[in-house]
């Protein structure tokens, strides 16, 4: 779904069955199984968006060392880029299957682009050299961000009659699209007179969505009700932590114990993954973030798994997670994390991330800024 959350006509097959904590009992908390999605011929792979019927898009390093977006459907990997020596990324999906991303040509430029099937389609630029795309819904609006002829960078909407729309931005000189819903919203950040903010533009004109007390916030993905999950600093610009935004209200989905955390994704029923530092040290976890908990997905996929999952990109509807994780000897790839019918025990309650999310849950449901990193995702 991509978060990048466009068509999810798929209803929900799921009800919540409700727990309760219970002080002196273990929690039941969802088990995934997890399919490694492999590389195409190179020694690491990334991850970025995720449709309802598990195809994955991102991009991979070939066997050339170059770096090739990919589509990964059923367990096969199949590269989306013209020819192996050209360098490409997807970073959306949406239902039907088509992808967004981008492609460079030789002197550097790039473009954002469509991957349908084996035909790609350039959407060009706002007048000037570059442009990428990130999102797609199922009408085929695509998001993104492009140069204008001035040389500054604009979010647009780009629409299936072949309209780039320039987005502007909350009154500085640029903004970045990152994300698009099934009603055309689209989110990302814009420049201010000091710092930049997450917004969301709903086709008439872009709404500052805040911050959580610092200067800095970005937005990555909205889901169809337009809730919003992005990273914000907090006063004082020291530190930034993940977010929820909804109803209005900007709600701080804090850590795994660490400093930071910083939140990628969203499906229709909430449920929101990102990555967060765990307590002790700087070292990411990939996190699942649903019914108000904080939950490390390393914890979630049992034991000799022998990768560490340090961030989560995206989630569907179907509550499959798309995430990314190295071993012990600096490999990495991307994985796809799948429900399944078990469950596994949490310790005794002693920490937030033990009020779970109960047993037979079918889930409620490159280019990252100055200051606010974008771990692992470029």
């Amino acid at each position: 779904m991509s978060a990048i959350p466009r068509l999810f006509q798929l209803s929900l097959l799921s009800s919540l069955l409700a727990t309760f904590l219970i002080p002196s009992a273990a929690q039941a908390a969802p088990a995934y199984s997890v399919q490694t999605l492999g590389t195409l011929g190179g020694t690491s792979g990334d991850v970025r968006a995720i449709n309802n019927s598990g195809s994955v898009v991102g991009y991979s390093l070939n066997s050339d060392n170059i770096s090739s977006a990919y589509l990964s459907r059923g367990g096969t990997m199949q590269s989306l880029s013209p020819d192996r020596a050209t360098r490409s990324f997807a970073s959306g999906i949406n239902d039907a299957g088509v992808a967004a991303g981008q492609v460079l040509n030789g002197s550097g430029e790039s473009r954002a682009v469509t991957f349908d099937g084996g035909r790609i389609a350039s959407l060009g630029t706002l007048g000037g050299r570059n442009s990428f795309a990130t999102g797609i819904n199922s009408a085929g609006q695509v998001s993104g961000s492009a140069d204008r002829a001035d040389g500054t960078q604009a979010a647009f909407r780009f629409m299936p009659d072949g309209r780039m729309q320039d987005l502007g931005s909350l009154g500085g000189a640029g903004s970045m699209g990152t994300d698009i819903n099934a009603s055309g919203m689209v989110v990302g950040r814009a420049d201010l007179a000091s710092g930049y903010h997450a917004f969301l533009d709903d086709g008439k004109g872009m709404t500052d969505l805040g911050t959580l007390g610092g200067n800095y916030s970005e937005a990555h993905r909205i889901n169809d009700s337009g809730a919003v999950v992005g990273s914000s600093y907090l006063a004082g610009d020291a530190s930034v932590h993940a977010f929820v935004f909804e109803n209005g209200v900007m709600n701080d989905l804090s850590t795994l114990g660490g400093v930071n955390s910083y939140s990628y994704g969203i499906n229709n029923a909430g449920q929101a993954v990102g990555s967060s530092e765990i307590a002790g040290g700087k070292a990411l976890h990939a996190f699942l973030y649903s019914d108000g908990q904080m939950f490390d997905l390393n914890a979630l996929v049992g034991p000799g798994f022998g990768w560490t999952l340090n961030y989560a990109a995206d989630i569907n509807d179907l509550g499959q997670i798309t995430a990314h994780g190295c071993n012990s000897l600096g490999a990495c790839r991307g994985f796809l994390l799948t429900l399944d019918d078990g469950s596994v025990a949490v310790p005794e309650p002693g920490t937030p991330a033990l009020m779970l999310l109960g047993a037979g849950l079918m889930l409620l449901g490159a280019r990252r800024g100055r200051r606010l990193r974008a771990i692992g995702r470029n």
